[in-house]
């Protein structure tokens, strides 16, 4: 029997207009009134997972979230942090450093905010995504002991606007074009993301959740590490353990669960190392699995 579910946001839980549909919220209750505990693990900062924690009704002491793609996990009130693994000032430094040398953006997670050193369209997507606003910034100004549990770092080119606007419907890339301020936007590399990857893999976990953007956190976390040490906490193995997830920041957790599931929207890669592959995040994917594997019912809401 499988107790604990563990579920990605964006691509995954969220459908195209970035909400839990009334399908995969009457599964997840159904689990929860099981004793199935149900993990929300994202990239995303905890304020931006806190509107989603409370339409499933799990705020309280003995759920937990993973946040910040591992940097920092926690229960669903924040007053127990079971796993804090971030960044220092030097790591910051140096991740500036390259970005600003291959002409990229960069943008810094703490518990509850998203630092910015510009003042720019494409950081406003990550505020869009992660439901909290924006700080922008003097990089000379930040102090020896903030605490970072994510940089994101974005390829805030032309081409990745035109992608972007798929995931943010609320931007529209027309009056991105027309912004004065972006009059001179870059043109950039198509594997220029896949550069930076390289020469920060040795020293941090790096994924990319979306084509146009990298999470780079603490080289001894990612989703899975948190996951585990929640399962640790509640007395769960490894084997009853489900986790469900569409991108490369997923791929830990689908290896290492007791089910791993891919979205049918996922990455190619994710797909291949899934246990199973499961419907897309607008076929009410995450309630499938939960009706087969949990539930035991064989509801199928869609054709993959």
């Amino acid at each position: 029997m499988y107790k604990l579910l563990a579920l990605d946001m964006d691509g995954t839980l969220l459908n195209k207009e970035h909400k839990i549909s009334r399908e995969n919220f009457e599964a997840i209750q159904e689990a929860l009134r099981m004793g199935v505990k149900v993990v929300l693990a994202s990239g995303r900062i905890f304020g931006g997972m806190l509107p989603y924690l409370e339409q499933l009704n799990i705020i309280d002491d003995e759920n937990y979230s993973v946040s910040c793609a591992g940097g920092l996990v926690l229960n669903n009130t924040m007053s127990k942090v079971i796993q804090s693994n971030g960044l220092n000032i030097e790591d910051l430094k140096y991740i500036y450093g390259l970005t600003k040398e291959l002409n990229l953006s960069l943008n810094v997670y703490t518990r509850d905010s998203i630092l910015v050193f510009q003042d720019d369209i494409f950081s406003k997507f990550e505020s869009i995504a992660n439901n909290v606003p924006l700080k922008l910034v003097d990089f000379n100004s930040l102090s020896d002991d903030i605490e970072i549990y994510k940089i994101t770092i974005i390829n805030d080119s032309i081409d990745a606007v035109m992608k972007m606007k798929k995931f943010f419907k609320k931007l529209h890339t027309s009056d991105i074009i027309q912004d004065k301020r972006y009059k001179g936007i870059k043109r950039l590399e198509d594997d220029i993301l896949d550069k930076i990857s390289t020469k920060l893999s040795d020293k941090y976990t790096v994924v990319k959740p979306f084509q146009f953007t990298l999470e780079v956190i603490n080289k001894s976390c990612n989703k899975w590490t948190g996951i585990k040490k929640i399962a640790e906490e509640l007395g769960i193995q490894n084997e009853e353990i489900i986790c469900i997830g569409d991108s490369e920041n997923d791929e830990h957790m689908i290896r290492n669960a007791g089910l791993g599931v891919a979205m049918a929207n996922g990455f190619s890669k994710v797909k291949e190392i899934a246990d199973y592959v499961t419907y897309t995040n607008d076929q009410h994917g995450v309630a499938h699995v939960i009706n087969k594997f949990i539930l035991g019912k064989e509801i199928a809401y869609a054709e993959v």
